[in-house]
């Protein structure tokens, strides 16, 4: 050993070790990336020394641990050669160079994940197997009000790993990555992937029963109440006996999955605005449907061919004469006729759809439209081709013998 510490250094030493590093690695870890920590740990300034190990040594070979000042750098193993020349003695050689016990030197944590039952969890970016699972019903503390009164709330589960040496990184299925949080200490990491990152938004006329994951709301969940599309036309309608609630829900952990039923009990099909708002209305319930549906179809083709075919006066005039003078939508399509004047056009005819035909009182009527214009328009010389689609509500009133339309929200285009 002697001559063999003579002819090598600590770094020699190490070099020959690192193929035959002792560690019992989990499928977190990464031997070349804990050798490389080992190396930055260790001394190897100091002079070599070495005892005898008896617990790695036997019968056909001898062990020496070889030190660097205090650190153990390696374990050289000798084997004999060739015949002995008697009297119990061996001529010996260097037949391996073991690592020492690097986890000996290196920290180590216990790593404890949270993640939502249906998350997946990664960890250097390994997927976290359920053969880490320590518990499947962890509660949620922070939960929205909503969530908490769902028949079975969501949960997160919780996973532990260790001890893990080097790095830890924990990443979510989408790559981004977590910090430890306040629980955390120099013994234990602990990560906390659930958030709260689902938002809705519902309106719904009061009388309507809407539903949130299974949950009914209830007033208390009322972000926000209005008139809705009459709130302009008290003056002509007078208070309306239509509240339109709005509900807001942030910070859910579960997608939102939303319903509702009307007065009668028949489930009812929404109007989105976007992949996160949902409008609902009454379902058709005037006795004189199809009086109010030729009114309705009256004006919003007017509306349709004045805005999506070539400009023509005697359409813009044609579509005014169907609005009540001194409401919002009469002002607002009164100062549209120069934008339409350059505006391009189709000659297709557009596809109509109404429905939620809705009495407010015997002067005033609500509804929805539907439509889809498949347009070719052209601009100076410029040909180009689009569908077009959305929805509306749109208000009616009464006046001098006739319905005029009085207000027009959009619901949602493309």
């Amino acid at each position: 050993m002697d001559e063999f510490l003579e002819n090598n250094d600590a770094e020699s030493l190490l070099l020959a070790a690192r193929g035959n590093v002792r560690l019992n690695l989990s499928e977190f870890e990464n031997e070349e990336e804990l050798f490389s920590s080992y190396l930055q740990v260790i001394d190897t300034s100091r002079p070599l020394t070495y005892r005898s190990s008896l617990t790695e040594s036997d019968d056909n070979h001898i062990a020496y641990i070889v030190r660097s000042g205090s650190y153990n750098l390696c374990s050289v193993i000798l084997t004999p050669q060739g015949q002995s020349p008697g009297f119990g003695r061996h001529y010996w050689i260097v037949s391996e160079v073991r690592s020492a016990p690097i986890t000996d030197i290196l920290p180590s944590v216990t790593v404890l994940v949270e993640a939502l039952s249906d998350q997946h969890a990664y960890l250097n970016g390994t997927l976290i197997s359920d053969q880490y699972l320590v518990n499947d019903s962890v509660p949620i503390s922070n939960m929205n009000s909503l969530e908490s009164r769902m028949e079975h709330p969501p949960t997160a589960v919780q996973y532990s790993i260790g001890p893990i040496y080097g790095d830890v990184k924990v990443t979510d299925a989408a790559g981004m990555s977590y910090v430890p949080d306040d629980l955390s200490n120099e013994d234990t990491l602990h990560f906390r992937l659930m958030h709260g990152a689902n938002a809705v938004t519902v309106q719904a006329p009061e009388g309507i029963s809407v539903f949130v994951n299974g949950v009914s709301l209830t007033p208390s969940d009322v972000s926000s109440t209005s008139y809705g599309i009459l709130s302009d036309l008290q003056s002509i309608v007078g208070a309306p006996d239509y509240q339109q609630n709005t509900y807001r829900f942030e910070g859910l952990y579960t997608e939102p999955q939303v319903s509702a039923v009307g007065p009668d009990g028949s489930e009812l099909t929404p109007l989105m605005a976007d992949k996160t708002s949902y409008v609902f209305f009454f379902p058709t319930d005037a006795p004189d449907y199809e009086d109010l549906h030729a009114v309705a179809n009256k004006y919003f083709s007017a509306y349709i061919r004045y805005t999506s075919m070539r400009f023509d006066e005697s359409l813009f005039w044609n579509l005014l004469s169907q609005v009540m003078p001194g409401t919002s939508l009469y002002d607002y399509l009164s100062t549209t006729r120069d934008t339409m004047y350059w505006a391009g056009y189709s000659q297709d005819i557009p596809e109509l759809s109404f429905d939620n035909f809705h009495r407010i009182n015997e002067g005033c009527f609500i509804c929805t439209v539907s439509y889809n214009v498949d347009r070719k328009s052209t601009f100076w010389h410029e040909e180009v081709s689009a569908v077009q689609s959305g929805s509306y509500e749109l208000a009616f009133v009464a006046a001098y013998g006739n319905w005029f339309a009085a207000a027009m929200n959009i619901i949602q285009a493309s």
